[in-house]
Parts: C-alpha cells; sequence; structure tokens
C-alpha cells in the first residue's frame, strides 16, 4: 500500500511541475476526429523577444498537455494537428513579428513522426534585427491644459522597438486622456515613417484637440415602470448621478454615473450620453439621460440540500427605493438543518453525516434587515446597517445563538481596486460547546465553570477587513490574483463582556495561472492567529465561535469537516478500576490499553492555522464545457500556541487528492475525494453523561464529565453516594484505531463553489 501511495504523490507532483513548465495559453483548442495526429510537443526555437507562451497564444496548434504526453494520466484533453491550419500559423507569427518591430522576420515549420497517429511540431522563428523608434513627436497640445499629463508614461519611448501596438495603444491613450480633461471632441491621429538601411522610425502624432468644454443642461427623461408612476424623484436621481451645469466634462464620470443607476437595481435601462447636436466649436456639451425604472420590490425564494446542512430554505423582500430615496431594505431568512433539526425533523435518514453533529439537533435560522446607502458621487464612506437574530452551528464545534444582534459597517470607497470595510457590532447571545472541549483546552472542566461560559452575554467586535481581486472571474478564476485580510477585536472598551475579550487576525492570497489547453493552476496560502485581551497573550478563553478550525472541501480535503489539528474523543463505555485492581490507592475511571473505539470526534480547533493548497484543474476530455477535473495537494494545521509538550502541538500535513467539478446554474458543484494518509492523533478520552442519569457506585452523576483516558490516575472518589473524579488535566492517551486498507484512508466531500 506504501508503494501505491507513493506511486500517487509521484505522478501528483509530476502532473504539476510539468504543467507549469508548459506553455500557459493558446488562442484555440483542436479537437481530435478518428486518425487524426496527435501534437506530443509543440516548440519554438529562436524566438527572444518573445516568450513561447505569447507566440503560442497567436497560433492553431495545440500539444496536448503535458499530464497526459508523458505521465499518461487519464481524463486528459487530447489534442491533434490540422494541416490546413499548419501554414496559417506560420504566417500569423510572420505578421505578429513585423507589426511588434521585426520587419525582415520569417518562420520555418518542421513535423516530426515520433509514433503513430503523434507528432512534434517545430516553429523555427528567424527575428532578424528591429527597428528602433528614432523620434516621437505630438504636436497639437499646446492650448490644452496640463498638457504634461496627456503625454505622461505612454507605452512607447525614443530608443525602443518600434512596435506598432504599443503606437496604437499610446494613440489611444492620449485621446482617452483628452475626453477624461473636457476635450470630447479631439481627433488623435498617427503617422510613421522608416528608413530600411539604418532600421529607424519616425512617429508624429497629431491632436486637434477641440474647444475646452463644460457642462451644460442636464436632461432627464424617465420612463415609469409598467402600470406605475414614477418611483425615483428626480431630485434623488441628479444626485446619484453627480453631474452638474458647468463642470469640466469627463467621458469617465459619466460612465461612473451610468455604473451607479445600475448598481441601485431600480432600472432596467440606463443611458448618459452627450448631444449629438451641439456644434464642434460648442464650449459646453449637453447631457442626456434617458431612465427606464424597473420595479422597486422583489421577492426570491430558495430551496437546497447540503451534507451538512440538510435541507434549507432561503427568502429575501428587497425594497429598492426605501423611503423614496433609493436606499436599499432587505429583509432576509434562512433555514437550514430542515429533516433532522427540532422542530421540522423528520428525514434523518436523509441527512446521514448531519446525525453525527450534535449541535445539528436543532433548526439554523437567521432573520434580518439591511439597509444599505446607495453610492452617490463624492461619498467616500457607504454605510449599511443590519439587525438579526440567528442560530448558527458550525459542525462537531459549537452552536451559537444570538438573540438579537447589530452590525454598522462603512464601505470606504477611496481606493476603488483595494476595497476596504469598517465594521462594529453587537449581539447578545450564547455560544454552546461539547463539555470535553472545555475540559480539555480551558480547563473548565466543573459543569458551573462551563454554565458561567455558555451563558448569555454581550460581545460586541470592531472589525476591518481589506481585500483586492485581480482575477478574470468570480465563479472560475483562470488568471490573476486575489488576497483578502481580516482583523477583529473585541474587548470592554468597545462595550463588550469582560469575559469576551480576543484579538483575530486572518489572511489568504490565491494566484490563477492559465498553463494551456484550458487548464489551471492555482495556489492558495491562508493563515490566522488569534490572542487575548493582549496580543501577546496566546492562552485563555476565547469565544468558540471565534477559534480557527480546518478541514472539508474548502480547505484541506484529505480531513472531514473542522477535523484538522487535534481532537478530543467521546467514550462509548468505560470501567471502574478498584484500588485491588489498579495497585494505587484510589479509584479510577478508564478504559482498556487495548480500547481503539469510540463513540464520536470532538474539533478542538486553535488559536493558530495554516492552510495551503495546489491545484492543476484540467477540461474533462468529454463535455469539456460541463465537467472539469482537478488533481490536488493540500496541506496545514491548527493548533494551539502556548500549549507546549501537549497533544495541540504544531504539525503540517498533506493530503493529495482529486475532485469533479460540474458547473451548474447554482455555480460549480464538487464531487471531492482526499487521500489522508495519518492515523487519527492521540488525544484525551472522556465519558459525556447522558442526560437524566443518576449516580450509583459503577457511574458517574450528571453533573460530571469523567476522563477514562487509558492509563490515567485521576483519583475518584465516593461523594453522596456518587463517584467524583477530582480535578486535573486528562492524559492524551486515547490512540483511535485505524484501518490501513486505501479506501479507509479516503475522505469523501459534496461542496457548492470552488475551493477557492
Amino acid at each position: 500500500m506504501r508503494c501505491g501511495y507513493a506511486r500517487f504523490l509521484l505522478s501528483l507532483g509530476c502532473a504539476l511541475l510539468g504543467t507549469t513548465l508548459a506553455r500557459p495559453a493558446s488562442a484555440q483548442e483542436v479537437n481530435c476526429d478518428p486518425g487524426d495526429q496527435e501534437v506530443r510537443k509543440l516548440e519554438f526555437t529562436g524566438n527572444k523577444a518573445f516568450t513561447d507562451a505569447d507566440l503560442s497564444r497567436i497560433i492553431v496548434t495545440t500539444a496536448s498537455p503535458f499530464a497526459r504526453t508523458v505521465l499518461h494520466l487519464p481524463l486528459t484533453v487530447r489534442r491533434c494537428l490540422d494541416r490546413n491550419e499548419l501554414p496559417k500559423d506560420r504566417a500569423r507569427l510572420v505578421i505578429y513579428y513585423r507589426r511588434r518591430g521585426f520587419p525582415d522576420a520569417t518562420v520555418d515549420t518542421a513535423v516530426k513522426t515520433v509514433a503513430n497517429n503523434a507528432v512534434e511540431v517545430t516553429f523555427a522563428v528567424h527575428e532578424g534585427l528591429p527597428t528602433k523608434l528614432a523620434s516621437l513627436a505630438v504636436l497639437g497640445l499646446d492650448s490644452v491644459r496640463d498638457h504634461a499629463s496627456i503625454t505622461r508614461n505612454l507605452p512607447i519611448r525614443v530608443g525602443a522597438r518600434f512596435d506598432r501596438v504599443n503606437v496604437e495603444a499610446a494613440r489611444d491613450s492620449i485621446s482617452r486622456r483628452l475626453r477624461n480633461n473636457g476635450y470630447p471632441r479631439s481627433v488623435v491621429t498617427n503617422v510613421f515613417d522608416f528608413d530600411d538601411q539604418s532600421r529607424l522610425a519616425y512617429d508624429t502624432i497629431t491632436v486637434s484637440p477641440g474647444p475646452f468644454t463644460r457642462i451644460g443642461h442636464i436632461d432627464l427623461k424617465i420612463v415609469p415602470f409598467e402600470g406605475k408612476t414614477q418611483q425615483v424623484p428626480d431630485a434623488v436621481v441628479r444626485r446619484l448621478i453627480g453631474l452638474d451645469s458647468g463642470r469640466v466634462y469627463r467621458e469617465d464620470e459619466l460612465l461612473d454615473a451610468q455604473r451607479t443607476l445600475y448598481r441601485t437595481e431600480a432600472y432596467q435601462h440606463v443611458s448618459l450620453l452627450p448631444d449629438s447636436a451641439s456644434g464642434p466649436n460648442d464650449s459646453t456639451v449637453d447631457i442626456h439621460v434617458v431612465l427606464a425604472e424597473n420595479t422597486t420590490k422583489s421577492a426570491r425564494l430558495g430551496a437546497g440540500y447540503g451534507t451538512l446542512d440538510c435541507f434549507r430554505l432561503t427568502g429575501e423582500l428587497s425594497n429598492y427605493n426605501f423611503l423614496n430615496s433609493a436606499r436599499r431594505l432587505d429583509l432576509t431568512t434562512r433555514v437550514s438543518k430542515i429533516g433532522i433539526g427540532d422542530p421540522l425533523s423528520g428525514a434523518k435518514a436523509l441527512c446521514p453525516q448531519a446525525q453525527n453533529d450534535p449541535f445539528s439537533r436543532k433548526i439554523n435560522y437567521y432573520l434580518g434587515a439591511t439597509l444599505r446607502q446607495p453610492v452617490f458621487p463624492g461619498l467616500r464612506a457607504l454605510p449599511t446597517i443590519t439587525v438579526f437574530s440567528e442560530r448558527v452551528s458550525e459542525y462537531n464545534a459549537y452552536l451559537r445563538t444570538t438573540t438579537i444582534g447589530g452590525v454598522a459597517s462603512l464601505d470606504l470607497r477611496r481606493w476603488p481596486t483595494v476595497p476596504v470595510t469598517f465594521a462594529y457590532s453587537m449581539d447578545l447571545g450564547r455560544t454552546e460547546a461539547q463539555p470535553a472541549l472545555f475540559c480539555a483546552v480551558f480547563n473548565l472542566c466543573a459543569a458551573e465553570d462551563r454554565r458561567r461560559v455558555q451563558q448569555t452575554q454581550r460581545l460586541a467586535v470592531l472589525s476591518a477587513v481589506i481585500s483586492r481581486d485581480r482575477t478574470n472571474s468570480i465563479i472560475s478564476p483562470s488568471r490573476g490574483y486575489q488576497w483578502r485580510v481580516e482583523a477583529r477585536h473585541a474587548s470592554k472598551f468597545i462595550l463588550s463582556d469582560t469575559a469576551l475579550q480576543f484579538n483575530k487576525v486572518v489572511g489568504e492570497r490565491s494566484h490563477y495561472w492559465a498553463v494551456g489547453s484550458g487548464s489551471v493552476i492555482a495556489l492558495r496560502l491562508r493563515g490566522g492567529a488569534v490572542f487575548g485581551r493582549n496580543f501577546g497573550t496566546t492562552t485563555g478563553f476565547i469565544p468558540q465561535q471565534e477559534r480557527l478550525y480546518a478541514g472539508g472541501p474548502t480547505t484541506v480535503r484529505g480531513f472531514s469537516q473542522n477535523e484538522l489539528g487535534s481532537s478530543i474523543y467521546i467514550a462509548q463505555n468505560f470501567s471502574v478500576v478498584l484500588p485491588s485492581q489498579s495497585g494505587l490507592p484510589d479509584t479510577l475511571f478508564r478504559v482498556a490499553d487495548s480500547v481503539h473505539d469510540f463513540r464520536r470526534t470532538v474539533p478542538v480547533g486553535g488559536n493558530s492555522m495554516i492552510v495551503t493548497n495546489l491545484e492543476l484543474r484540467l477540461p474533462s476530455p468529454f463535455l469539456p464545457d460541463l465537467l472539469q477535473w482537478t488533481v490536488f495537494t493540500d496541506g496545514g494545521d491548527v493548533w494551539n500556541r502556548g500549549q507546549t509538550n501537549s497533544f495541540q502541538n504544531f504539525s503540517f500535513k498533506i493530503t493529495p487528492g482529486i475532485q469533479l467539478t460540474a458547473f451548474s446554474p447554482v455555480g460549480p458543484v464538487r464531487l471531492v475525494i482526499g487521500y489522508n494518509p495519518y492515523r487519527r492523533p492521540a488525544g484525551p478520552l472522556y465519558y459525556e453523561v447522558p442526560n437524566g442519569a443518576t449516580g450509583d457506585t459503577m457511574n458517574p452523576g450528571p453533573a460530571t464529565l469523567p476522563c477514562v483516558s487509558p492509563g490515567n490516575i485521576l483519583p475518584v472518589h465516593l461523594v453522596d453516594g456518587v463517584l467524583t473524579q477530582a480535578e486535573g488535566r486528562c492524559p492524551a492517551t486515547f490512540t483511535p484505531q485505524s484501518s490501513s486498507s486505501f479506501r479507509s484512508r479516503l475522505t469523501f466531500g459534496l461542496a457548492i463553489g470552488q475551493a477557492f
């Protein structure tokens, strides 16, 4: 079995490494028909100015991925040679080189047969000498205000290669900057000349700026929704547009106003156009605004199923013109655990995984009202206010019930590409967790101590989130990167209960690379830490809902939900060891050293976390637009700093696996299979007394949570007819039995949405 696992890891590593070194993209994919020759290798030689990736994007010929041609992995796409496109690819490369400043460039092609129905294709490039830009003149800007800003940082410069693509980009940049600085009627032309012998080019950009222009009259034409009168008043519309008569004409501001109106969702059509009838010498231009109103109220109802949530329902009522001010009011309700949670249980057989969760015995719910301010131009901070009540559980970890809560947030718009959100929340609620966790992690073993930290308390949190998303898709990115950092603080200084004080920082960074044939390499690094009331404090009580967890289909997929890191175990039964049997002076609760069975696992979570994910996403050879295969390797750990020499120490773990993704109207649906080569970690073993139990000479009383780990020596005494265990740390000596079979090491998961 170890040999099989080693081969699996080797194949996975080679596939990721080999695909990383392969060319990143292709302009068009060539599918195979019976009898076609597969392209095993595509090579470029002689190219110095442009990479293989640059050249492969402009041709049709495409090689099969490395994972297929070398590793012979199944479920990979096969690409074949199109003899009709090969000479056209040669011409495409020649044209590309000549447009980019290499007038003498030539390209030769070679096709080598390497096996039956398999070839290698080589494009031999002879670049020749480049043409240099000897001079660049921009004429006609003398009358333009701040003309230096119009020509700043253009994509061409004297002495560089004469690249016609960059020349056109420079002309377009000048034209766009003029339109955004009061010159909407500007005309920009470009003329260049060559000296073929000296390989020099001379470029002249001529500008006819036209008159400096300001905004004249703003004409509103609003078409009400069918059967209704106008909903949003003209004064509110003008404020949303943010344009006034006499303001300098800027094209980007018209586009921003159009986006702002669309974002209110109060309009189904928005048009802002300058008056085409204005003369070429006019110093003002009127703006015609045409709006078609949408219904200002909507209702949404949704239903779904999840392995942990069982059946769930969502409902939302929205008013996009609350108080006739274009403010948005959302009334939202969510209910989950339907079928397994009281009082809506009755379908427990349909949710087998949730049956193992002690916090799924009641339905989860959310009732909330959110009021959002519209995006007014010039407003640097957009406020949002939410009032809510909810019950939410985390699998095998905790149950949080909030009687009433509120959140006030500010979305700062000073940096459009880097949104920053500050929020302040306060709620009255309580968090329930497994008694064994409080005892093992926080040394709160007495029932009264646990009751105190689980009673209703006031929690106030001040948070800040900063992020940036430079990917090409929200649902399934193939290029770009994104990052996000969140900081949370709770203390008595912001009105939180003195027992609920902490500091928390969580950050992550993801990157995506297209690697040809529709394949994508995705990498994520995520980490976090929770501190006590002071940042130097690593121990003490931290609210259970603020602890860090990992494991499951969105983090480390070789582990079940929240089970990465240390665990506590709940015994099925135990024995009372009398002094005459143990040789010790006291009675003990204990299981035998040979016992490996247990009733359930309690994830410990932690105050520290690190998670890494590396994926190779491959289009399916059949239904490639619908299905995607992914080979992944996840790693990480969750642990508790400040708990040295305990069962909660750091131990980085790596789990490979595969997943099948189906793209559906509700998002990517993933079936995940992770391989976990690790045995369950040793940990303390407890016995939770069933509700209603009464103590006798052979059983603990209902208020106790006895440690029954193998070899523990915590003494037990008879108090008022009940065997009571002395306080102390329960030894982490229980090691669950783990099967060595391959099947037992597989972890299955089902989730909606990409892992990251």
